[in-house]
């Protein structure tokens, strides 16, 4: 184990410039890391992970509603579904760095479809209740918590570091795009198939598919001095002993946690914008996302095809400025048609800039320390309805146009700063 963080940076640095061969460019070239066939994979299973995760979305909150007829238990059970994420998401980090990554991640499937599994024989048995929705959302979360840190760290273990960014934006695709067709595909399961039942029960063979493909999986081996060692909250507080020791990472992580949570918070004030904004109902509230994803997808194919970029902290900060612009220009728009090309531009930056950031902290930090700096980032999800309610208070104040402004402004003013006070940043 390397005693100098800063020392392990530079030497993985060293070795991811090494690592950067010439490749061709092209539509074709953005599914380079497909060719390696444990990647190949590990992709299967995480396009049938977010197809699992989105439907859910659909599902649980349809079900929590036919039971209850009430919004606010809907929203309950959707905090029921965050929870664990505020407890267990860091330590999710430490088992990926602590344990075998391919079984922790078959474990932590095979728990998700058992629940799924559960949750299809309550619902179509009858004997549904809703504090089996509660319980079910709080487990299904536990699953999420643990899933994302493993998952992501595991990629450096499958592919070298030229096909890294890649390899995060391929997975962003498969999330964008079953961002698009999950939910609405559900939706008519649940209407015309008779129920949520159903829905569940092809959720569950979706993660049947998940396990499967996981099985095939053979990674590199990781030498012994690679694993974490020690308590699980030693190895915690030893991540965030590496972070106060390493500039570089820690500016990377903060560009993780701050412009994604407060941009994204966006979605929250959807309603207000689009019937006070708009002039528009629900259906503005339904489409921006589903453009949003459109552009995630377009941004993330141009950034694979584009081959091992160079300079990615670079294309980083560049994203990370354009997803604040666009999210205060989005704030200036009152017709329904011209948000269109904004949100696709928002969608692309995001995706743009998250694979990159993901794929910088990777290539930045020690290999033993990659779960831990992941599962950092990934925090973004619990401090997102912080920012959330930051921009509310200026949407109250000031009007929702305003409130959206604003967290446009502090995605902005983050990226900026980090760039200028970190210049390290710039030269990865």
């Amino acid at each position: 184990m390397a005693d100098n963080p800063a020392t392990e940076t530079t030497q993985a640095a060293a070795r991811s410039a090494e690592e950067r061969p010439v490749e061709k460019k092209g539509l074709l070239a953005a599914f380079s890391s497909l060719k390696v066939r444990d990647f190949r994979y590990l992709w299967l299973g995480q396009v049938g992970s977010a197809t699992a995760m989105h439907s859910d979305i659909v599902a649980r909150s349809w079900l929590t509603w036919e039971l209850t007829g009430s919004t606010v238990a809907v929203a309950l059970v959707n905090v029921m579904r965050s929870v664990p994420m505020l407890g267990l998401g860091l330590f999710g980090g430490v088992i990926a760095d602590r344990f075998d990554k391919r079984k922790t991640l078959l474990f932590i499937q095979a728990w998700t479809l058992l629940i799924y599994l559960a949750m299809a024989i309550v619902v179509l048995t009858g004997v549904v209740e809703l504090w089996h929705v509660y319980t079910y959302a709080f487990l299904i979360g536990v699953g999420f918590a643990l899933n994302q840190p493993v998952r992501t760290s595991f990629v450096p273990q499958l592919v070298d570091r030229a096909h890294l960014l890649n390899a995060l934006t391929l997975n962003s695709i498969a999330i964008n795009s079953t961002r698009l067709l999950g939910p609405a595909a559900i939706g008519f399961l649940i209407v015309f198939a008779g129920g949520v039942g159903p829905a569940y029960a092809v959720s569950a063979a979706f993660y049947t598919v998940v396990v499967l493909s996981t099985l095939q999986i053979r990674p590199r081996p990781v030498q012994a001095d690679q694993r974490a060692r020690g308590s699980m909250v030693g190895q915690l507080l030893e991540g965030f002993q590496y972070l106060g020791k390493n500039r570089l990472v820690l500016a990377l992580v903060v560009l993780g946690l701050g412009p994604l949570a407060f941009g994204h918070s966006y979605i929250t004030m959807l309603p207000a914008f689009s019937e006070q904004v708009l002039n528009r109902g629900a259906d503005g509230v339904g489409i921006i996302p589903s453009v949003a994803a459109i552009g995630g997808l377009a941004g993330g194919l141009v950034i694979a095809s584009r081959g091992n970029i160079p300079h990615k902290g670079r294309l980083m900060l560049l994203a990370g400025m354009i997803y604040g612009a666009a999210l205060m220009a989005m704030s200036l728009v009152h017709v329904l048609w011209m948000v269109f090309p904004i949100v696709i531009i928002i969608g692309a930056s995001q995706t743009t800039f998250r694979a990159s950031n993901n794929s910088t902290i990777l290539e930045a930090a020690p290999d033993r320390m990659h779960g831990r700096m992941i599962s950092v980032t990934m925090m973004d999800t619990a401090l997102g309805p912080v920012a959330a309610l930051a921009g509310g208070v200026v949407a109250d104040q000031y009007g929702v146009a305003a409130g959206i402004f604003f967290i446009g402004a502090v995605c902005a003013v983050i990226v900026l700063a980090v760039g200028v006070i970190v210049p390290a940043v710039r030269r990865i």
